[in-house]
């Protein structure tokens, strides 16, 4: 009920009365004025004025549910989302619900993680109520070997929802940092459940720094804050990065993937670049020359000889 009164309050035009509210909700005056109370503890600013009714004047900076998928109007990333307080990962609270055959799309997202992770075990920083840090669900069909594609195609997704709402320009690092400047901006990681070469299904987490200030910025990271000097409304940046997933994605299930590629190119900050990537095997040097069809980094070594990596750290040197 809180969500038809919320978006009543949004579509009027100026003040909405009591008396029409109680008409249209079907439900008595001295219910809806406690509904406002409950909005009002919530965090929203409404204003009251006798013989004219009730207006909306701000919403908090919080991530409700109903907020989040007012307009949204996706068919797969977001249909289900869960709002959490605290919790140690969003990967592991998505991980288990993908486990319990969740449906495709089903988003976890958090004001605070205890344990938020990158690549490799990394901490990432998630001070409360100043990013996003969500994961979400997908089930493709895609063989292992072209599960990177799922990484690139959300690269691009935020990267695109980056630009949209702030009119900065980030930059993509392989494989899954999204850059303004030198200075990381968000960091996106995967993980998957198979079984006998089939993918189950695969968990997309990312993090991005939204309205932390440079006091709470670990070295070498950046803020749409810091970066724009101004804050941003998490919730429509909320929007705008799970409606380009769902855009992107969509082409990715469409086998339009080339498409992915090129959009990923074009953000390169990793391409025709010297760099050095390190992984288990090793460490190696070289041009970064391109992407295979599955999204490995092909690097140019010294001697002229071409090698593969579909994971590693990326230096650029």
């Amino acid at each position: 009920m809180q969500e038809r009164i919320i978006q009543f309050l949004k579509t009027s035009d100026g003040y909405i009365s009591g008396e029409e509210m109680s008409q249209r909700l079907k439900m008595s005056r001295a219910a809806i004025w406690k509904h406002m109370q409950e909005l009002r503890a919530q965090g929203y600013e409404i204003v009251a004025v006798p013989h004219l009714g009730y207006q909306l004047v701000t919403s908090p900076d919080k991530l409700l549910g109903y907020e989040i998928q007012s307009g949204l109007n996706t068919e797969i990333i977001g249909k289900k989302i869960i709002i959490l307080d605290t919790v140690t990962s969003t990967m592991d609270e998505a991980f288990g619900l993908g486990m319990e055959n969740c449906p495709e799309g089903t988003v976890v997202c958090a004001e605070a993680q205890s344990k938020g992770r990158g690549r490799l075990g990394r901490v990432w920083s998630s001070p409360r109520a100043r990013g996003l840090y969500f994961s979400f669900v997908l089930r493709p069909h895609l063989p292992l070997n072209q599960l990177a594609q799922l990484t690139l195609m959300s690269a691009v997704a935020l990267a695109e929802a980056i630009e949209e709402i702030s009119e900065l320009k980030p930059l993509i690092k392989w494989p899954n940092d999204i850059l303004l400047g030198n200075n990381k901006l968000a960091g996106i990681l995967t993980e998957l459940r198979a079984e006998s070469d089939q993918v189950k299904f695969v968990v997309v987490g990312i993090g991005l720094n939204v309205n932390t200030p440079s006091h709470q910025l670990t070295s070498g990271a950046s803020s749409l804050k810091v970066a724009a000097g101004k804050s941003f409304n998490r919730v429509q940046v909320f929007q705008a990065v799970l409606r380009s997933l769902e855009k992107w994605y969509l082409k990715l299930l469409h086998h339009e993937f080339a498409q992915v590629m090129d959009e990923w190119k074009k953000r390169s900050a990793t391409l025709k670049k010297r760099i050095r990537i390190s992984d288990p095997s090793g460490i190696i040097e070289g041009e970064a020359v391109d992407l295979d069809e599955d999204g490995a980094l092909l690097i140019r070594k010294d001697n002229g000889i071409i090698v593969k990596k579909t994971a590693g750290d990326v230096f650029l040197t």
